[in-house]
């Protein structure tokens, strides 16, 4: 059975059961790499694919630079760990599905073991570098106002590059923006009451110069922004405002929100489902890990269960002085 076919009609199945978009560009780009590196070994059937086989594919993504993998790329380098991870999961995913449709005994992946993927800080943006983003915008033209709003929404919504291009004005309400995301699960985040006015200006009067016919809300002089184009945006403002402390991308927001969210004492469920996570712990690992003990510090007494009650008196009343009983009892503790 040819593995090319197999694969597409994986790619069908994954249609069928509702996959994004942009999900299924990626199993499409993991998996039409797999078969390209198979085929160059001679290996054009799903029968003939083994373990072995797979354990050196996996050793090509970890080796291999961006010119030995594809024909035409922007830049050189090697796949991040937690790239080839991503890239693991997809294949034996797909070899378990043949499994499951009675197209092999047994997955060749299934032994496949992922890259130890290294634990780092996330990168995220302080008071100045957001300062100087945001300055970075010229809001007297239509291109830096909408540059600006842009760039508070991420911060004040955490959302992702995918799901602010596909905001559309019918998701824009007073308070919160409705956001279609990972999985197809629909969700409502809140909007501050500086940027729900920003957002209102804009789309009312900076919006209708571009003359976008397009009901997204987001949008440029050929229509609504790409992800790609919101990318370009960024860089050529990270240039232009001089941040180097980071590798600066619209995600970073993302980063910067969450963690600003837990400073400023947001309840950690609460930031999960307005990020669209599939369960507090998936939050807590992907942000907790960065939240150090000083920054929950910061708001101690704030949240400390004290507030609200009267400290600093003894049980008779009197403030400050303790009575025979409380003596002995500080004495036996």
């Amino acid at each position: 059975m040819r593995l090319v076919d197999v694969v597409e009609q994986y790619f069908v199945d994954c249609e069928n059961r509702g996959r994004a978009v942009g999900t299924m560009a990626l199993y499409r780009r993991r998996l039409n790499l797999m078969l390209r590196w198979l085929e160059a070994q001679g290996v054009v059937d799903l029968e003939a694919v083994t373990l072995p086989l797979m354990r050196q594919f996996l050793n090509f993504l970890i080796r291999s630079d961006s010119s030995e993998r594809y024909e035409r790329v922007a830049q050189v380098g090697k796949l991040e760990p937690s790239t080839v991870a991503t890239c693991v999961s997809i294949v034996k995913a797909f070899f378990q599905w043949c499994v499951d449709e009675d197209l092999l005994e047994a997955s060749p992946a299934a032994r496949l073991k992922k890259p130890k993927v290294p634990d780092k800080v996330k990168p995220t943006l302080n008071a100045e570098d957001i300062e100087k983003l945001l300055l970075a915008c010229d809001t007297n033209t239509r291109y830096g106002f909408r540059d600006y709003v842009m760039i508070l929404v991420f911060l004040d919504t955490g959302v992702r590059v995918s799901e602010l291009r596909n905001l559309r004005l019918s998701d824009v309400h007073t308070r919160y923006v409705k956001v279609d995301g990972k999985g197809q699960k629909e969700r409502e985040i809140g909007l501050h009451p500086d940027v729900s006015k920003l957002l209102w200006k804009y789309l009312n009067k900076c919006r209708p110069s571009f003359q976008a016919q397009s009901d997204y809300v987001f949008v440029g002089d050929k229509g609504p922004l790409t992800v790609s184009g919101i990318e370009t945006i960024f860089a050529k403002l990270k240039k232009a405002s001089g941040i180097t402390a980071v590798k600066f991308a619209p995600h970073v927001l993302r980063h910067t929100h969450s963690k600003e969210y837990l400073k400023n004492g947001g309840d950690l469920f609460k930031l999960s489902r307005e990020l669209g996570h599939s369960s507090v712990q998936v939050t807590g690992n992907v942000y907790l890990s960065d939240f150090k003990s000083a920054d929950a510090r910061e708001s101690h007494d704030q949240h400390s269960p004290i507030n609200g009650m009267q400290v600093g008196r003894t049980g008779n009343g009197s403030k400050g002085r303790k009575g025979k009983g409380q003596k002995k009892d500080r004495e036996n503790s």
